[in-house]
């Protein structure tokens, strides 16, 4: 009986050693929102950077990538804080890189084909991970131009940039591939929600090796107008999903 009994109990200490090494995703506490890796040869730079969205439950708290560039050896970046997203939650920005000029300090970026990470929030003495759901993020080098390779955590559709000049109204949206067949339109407004406009985006290419993320391109005339609001619907296997910018919509002049 001691035996067994003293077997029951190296077998719980592996275990709670493993369950101390292994990140956990967590509900809403911590959520990738999205991330990318850079690659520009003629200089060497490789950059590795993202967005992440945390609930604000403490003045003092940490944002931490946890990466891996060979599935062996693990590094950790810090986030930065970048504002609210809303009354409870906000947002955190991290970026590494290397470059051949400069003598950047991330050179196991040197060379680099593919990276997995997951996301460290520590807030209030307690630690949330947000690992896809054990599996960790993965993403590599895009092959085809522009090297950048795109993935989004939590959206399905995301705002990526616009522009306002000489009367046309124009940007990018990154969508989640979930279905060959799917509806991009952008909702705008040129007189602060007055009347409002419709317009429908169109498919540019792949962002990254898997097809999993598109950029999709409009642009719209809007002669005389001094700023534009607006938001985004993606409509896929009759789901809707918005980009409105936490409810406060996007604006650009």
């Amino acid at each position: 009986m001691k035996k067994r009994f003293a077997g029951l109990m190296v077998l719980a200490l592996i275990f709670s050693l493993s369950f101390v090494g292994s990140a956990f995703a967590s509900s809403n506490e911590v959520k990738l929102i999205d991330s990318d890796i850079s690659v520009i040869y003629k200089n060497g730079y490789v950059g590795f950077s993202g967005d992440i969205e945390v609930a604000n439950l403490g003045a003092s708290k940490s944002v931490t990538v946890h990466y891996t560039p060979d599935n062996v050896n693990w590094y950790d970046a810090s986030a930065s804080y970048v504002g609210p997203t809303d009354s409870t939650h906000e947002k955190w920005h991290f970026l590494i890189y290397t470059n051949d000029s400069t003598n950047a300090q991330h050179t196991e970026l040197k060379n680099l084909h593919s990276l997995k990470f997951a996301v460290k929030y520590v807030v209030n003495n307690q630690t949330y991970w947000d690992n896809n759901g054990g599996a960790n993020y993965y993403n590599e080098v895009n092959s085809n131009y522009p090297l950048t390779s795109i993935i989004l955590g939590v959206p399905n559709v995301l705002n990526a940039n616009s522009k306002l000049s000489d009367g046309a109204f124009s940007g990018n949206i990154y969508v989640k591939n979930l279905s060959p067949v799917k509806n991009v339109k952008v909702v705008y407004t040129t007189d602060n929600w007055a009347t409002t406009h419709e317009g429908n985006a169109s498919y540019g290419y792949s962002l990254n090796n898997f097809n999993s993320v598109e950029d999709w391109t409009y642009s719209f005339n809007v002669p005389g107008a001094t700023n534009v609001q607006y938001a985004i619907s993606y409509t896929v296997d009759g789901q809707t999903y918005w980009d409105n910018n936490y409810g406060h919509n996007y604006s650009v002049n």
